[in-house]
């Protein structure tokens, strides 16, 4: 009984181990922690959500209604910086696995518009494209103008 809690015991502690080498080589690369930064230069709220299958620009997975309702998660205030989840870009091998044909798109929208908007498209305002390589050298931040 002592001989299996002693393993139990050793077996949790190398896998916290494993979990924090990994997060600390991620905070390393210059895109830390594998988030998208997001820096809003209008004068007005926007709303931001990242596409990961080029060349597909159907937004036909979400709505106006959705894009609202999630907007602590999606919106980014005038002035303001704000970080979007990107599954852990600072890993090559997860980029690979999840960004179709290498691009990722970001799609800004009016939160404004969407409020009145029958489908996402109505309230598009702009649509970036990014590699792997621009993200790190802008360190993972995309500036809306």
């Amino acid at each position: 009984m002592i001989i299996f809690e002693f393993m139990y015991m050793k077996k949790t502690v190398l896998v916290s181990v494993a979990i924090l080498l990994v997060a600390v080589g991620c905070k390393r690369h210059p895109a830390a922690e594998g988030n998208i930064r997001v820096e809003n230069k209008l004068n007005k709220k926007i709303i931001c959500i990242l596409g990961y299958n080029y060349p597909n620009l159907k937004l036909d997975f979400t709505t106006p209604h959705e894009l609202l309702a999630d907007s602590n998660l999606f919106q980014v205030d005038t002035n303001q910086i704000k970080e979007l989840d990107t599954l852990g870009l600072c890993k090559k091998d997860t980029w690979n696995k999840y960004v179709k044909q290498s691009l990722l798109m970001l799609f800004v929208f009016d939160k404004k518009k969407l409020a009145h908007a029958k489908t996402p498209e109505d309230a598009l305002m702009e649509r970036y494209y990014f590699s792997y390589t621009q993200l790190l050298s802008d360190k993972g931040v995309i500036v809306v103008y």
